[in-house]
């Protein structure tokens, strides 16, 4: 299962984006595993794609790919809470943090970022790797 992270959607609706080549190159490789998308992520992309056009874009994208929303039954706002405090050090936003602790619940999943704090700096709450869904 993998649960696409935000700098992929603007990547991939924002052609000068540096990510642009990756996400396209990788969406062909990656399009028919199953994909998702969590409630943050969105919200974080549709405010970094400000414009109509943009976010005209992102709903296309979304419904294509298709991505569907994965919710976890649990609420996970006081583990995200706890993940964002013990990395606050290194100033992690809301999306990284809830990826992450899916990714400790959800065993299955792996993420698709270009975020190198996912391979360097990030961890599930038991302290073991982020499994990704591809190596840049």
């Amino acid at each position: 299962m993998i649960v696409v992270d935000t700098n992929v959607l603007v990547g991939l609706v924002n052609p000068r984006d540096e990510h642009h080549r990756a996400a396209s190159g990788d969406l062909q490789r990656l399009r028919n595993r199953p994909m998702f998308l969590t409630e943050p992520v969105l919200v974080e992309a549709v405010f970094l794609l400000p414009a109509r056009p943009q976010r005209r874009l992102l709903a296309a994208l979304v419904d294509e790919i298709p991505l569907r929303e994965l919710r976890d039954p649990r609420d996970l706002r006081r583990d995200v809470f706890d993940w964002l405090d013990r990395h606050a050090e290194h100033n992690p936003d809301y999306a990284d943090a809830h990826l992450s602790v899916l990714s400790g619940l959800r065993r299955t999943v792996r993420i698709w970022t270009y975020d190198a704090e996912f391979v360097n700096v990030w961890r599930r709450p038991d302290g073991s790797p982020v499994p990704l869904a591809t190596r840049r």
